[in-house]
């Protein structure tokens, strides 16, 4: 089967963001939003200019606010057009990324769960990269391809679901021509197939929680690579020719 065409990627994407209001603050996108805005923090300079790439139902770039002016992109849905009015000191962008054309360069680009559907990651990476002033900070996550393999909550790609879950490896090889990476992190444990049903089970989590706190048993996974999505900060280095 070939590559959904962007009309269905887009269909696909409306209909999952709409569904997704009211629920996107899961404990996952806790997680996340808790590393991204840790990152953002540690970069954090007067009136910093933010952009939020796939912005989905605005959960984050209402966050970021607090840093500074937010401008958040996603494809064209009824939920970016609500967002313009509820929250008018956002700039929302109902568009395709890999055709943006910034009005301005930014201090930080932010981007979570997006890089594995879109349709091409070196230019998605350069467009970042593009977007960015020099030295400024990259902060993005992405589906951690082992542990999601081992979840049983995982179903197959809906329809126009574009899904290509970028390796570490592979990470480091589209961001590194252009960005100083630190380490990659995990987040959020997840994974209850195999090995993985020993850790993440009722019985364990209540027994790990009571001996070590639920904080520190959350910690220890995600440094043990455990959890389900990778995070990325690294610092513009080389801008695009």
């Amino acid at each position: 089967m070939g590559q959904p065409s962007m009309d269905d990627q887009t269909r696909f994407w409306t209909d999952w963001v709409e569904h997704s209001v009211g629920n996107e603050l899961n404990p996952g996108n806790e997680r996340r939003g808790m590393y991204v805005l840790d990152a953002v923090r540690s970069a954090a300079t007067p009136n910093m200019r933010l952009l939020d790439i796939g912005c989905g139902s605005g959960w984050l770039a209402v966050r970021l606010a607090e840093f500074g002016t937010v401008t958040a992109i996603d494809l064209p849905s009824q939920t970016i057009t609500r967002l313009q009015a509820t929250h008018p000191q956002i700039r929302w962008i109902s568009g395709n990324f890999l055709e943006f054309e910034p009005p301005e360069r930014f201090d930080v680009a932010v981007s979570v769960e997006t890089i594995a559907h879109v349709p091409d990651q070196v230019l998605f990476v350069r467009k970042i990269a593009e977007s960015l002033v020099p030295g400024g900070t990259v902060v993005l996550t992405t589906q951690n391809p082992p542990i999601w393999n081992r979840t049983r909550a995982l179903r197959p790609p809906g329809p126009g679901q574009l899904r290509d879950w970028p390796s570490r490896t592979r990470l480091r090889e589209l961001f590194s021509p252009y960005f100083d990476l630190q380490p990659l992190r995990t987040c959020a444990p997840q994974g209850d197939r195999g090995s993985l049903r020993l850790l993440h089970n009722h019985y364990s989590e209540a027994a790990a929680t009571r001996l070590l706190g639920r904080e520190r048993w959350i910690s220890i996974r995600e440094r043990l690579g455990l959890g389900c999505s990778l995070v990325l900060v690294g610092t513009l280095v080389r801008s695009v020719e």
